[in-house]
C-alpha cells in the first residue's frame, strides 16, 4: 500500500482506489504504477518502433509502461479503444493527444515506477527515487546560484531531491525543452508540500509529495490544483 510521507498531507490531495473521470478544470489526476501495468493495452507501431530503438531494457519498459497507462486511462474516460487514440510528440519532445478538448499529460519514471499527471491545463510531472549522490557538485553544475547556495547551506539529500523534482516538473510544464530552460530556472521551497518556480520568465506553482519514504513526486502548473486525485495502481 502506498504511504504518503509528508508530515502534513496537502489539503488538495485526495486518495482514490481507481482513476476517476477525466479531470475538471483546475484539477489533476495523478497515477503511479509499476512497469507491468496493463500489459494487454496496445501501443502504436510508432511507439513500438521507438521502444525497439532503445538500447536499455529498463528505458524501453519505462517508455511502454507510460504509453500503456496513458492510453488505458483516456480510453476508459472517453469509451474509446486504446489503439484509436492518437499521441503526437512536439518538436521539443513533449507528448500530447491529438484533438480538441483532450487533456494534457506529463509522464515521468524512476527506478521501477511510472507516474502520469493529467490536467486540463499545462502540467509537468517528475518522479525521482532518493539515492546517494554528490548533491553539491550537481547543484553547482545544473542549479541556479541561489539554489546551489541553498543546497550547500542545508546539506540535506532530501531537500536536494525535493528541489530537483520541483525544477524538472516546472520545466516540463513549460514545454520549451530542458536544454533551453535548465539554466533559466529558479525554485523557491515554501510550505512542506509547495514550491514556486520561475522558468524562462514564467511563473509556476509546484506540489511535492514523498511516496513510500524514498520517492519524490512533483506536479507543476500555473496555479496549485484545487484537487489532486491520487491513484496507486501497483
Amino acid at each position: 500500500m502506498t504511504s504518503i510521507k509528508n508530515s502534513r498531507a496537502p489539503y488538495f490531495l485526495r486518495l482514490c482506489t481507481c482513476p476517476p473521470t477525466i479531470p475538471d478544470v483546475g484539477q489533476v489526476i495523478f497515477l503511479i504504477a509499476d512497469f507491468g501495468v496493463y500489459p494487454e493495452v496496445p501501443v502504436s507501431p510508432e511507439e513500438l518502433n521507438r521502444a525497439r530503438q532503445m538500447q536499455s531494457v529498463k528505458a524501453r519498459n519505462a517508455f511502454l509502461a507510460g504509453r500503456r497507462l496513458v492510453r488505458y486511462s483516456l480510453s476508459q474516460w472517453l469509451s474509446l479503444n486504446p489503439s484509436d487514440l492518437s499521441i503526437r510528440v512536439s518538436p521539443e519532445g513533449v507528448p500530447y493527444f491529438e484533438g480538441e478538448s483532450m487533456p494534457l499529460f506529463s509522464i515521468s519514471h524512476s527506478s521501477e515506477l511510472v507516474m502520469i499527471a493529467f490536467s486540463r491545463n499545462p502540467v509537468g510531472a517528475d518522479l525521482e527515487r532518493e539515492r546517494p549522490l554528490d548533491m553539491v557538485s550537481l547543484a553547482d553544475r545544473f542549479f541556479s546560484n541561489d539554489e546551489a547556495l541553498f543546497i550547500r547551506e542545508k546539506n540535506d539529500l532530501g531537500i536536494f531531491f525535493r528541489l530537483w523534482t520541483c525544477r524538472e516538473a516546472a520545466i516540463k510544464a513549460d514545454g520549451r525543452g530542458m536544454a533551453k530552460l535548465l539554466t533559466s530556472t529558479n525554485v523557491r521551497l515554501e510550505e512542506e508540500c509547495v514550491a514556486s518556480a520561475e522558468v524562462g520568465g514564467g511563473a509556476w506553482k509546484v506540489a511535492h509529495l514523498m511516496i513510500d519514504q524514498f520517492y519524490h513526486a512533483a506536479i507543476a502548473g500555473r496555479q496549485l490544483p484545487s484537487l489532486i486525485h491520487w491513484c496507486d495502481l501497483r
